[in-house]
């Protein structure tokens, strides 16, 4: 299970505010919307490819 609570990740005209979901293991999941709506952003921030930003990330395996 992948679980994110609260990410918060600030640009000078974009942010991502408070953003909360689940997946778990068993479900293959996508990431939809328009251009520059933050998946990208949302991903990079999960693999920790971004820098200053703010979440709660917790992983199982179970």
């Amino acid at each position: 299970m992948l679980e994110v609570n609260n990410l918060n990740k600030s640009y000078e005209n974009f942010s991502l505010k408070d953003v909360i979901f689940t997946i778990n293991n068993d479900c293959i999941t996508g990431f939809i919307g328009i251009n520059g709506s933050g998946k990208t952003t949302t991903i990079k921030v999960i693999l920790d490819l971004i820098l200053k930003y703010s979440v709660k990330i917790y992983f199982s395996e179970k």
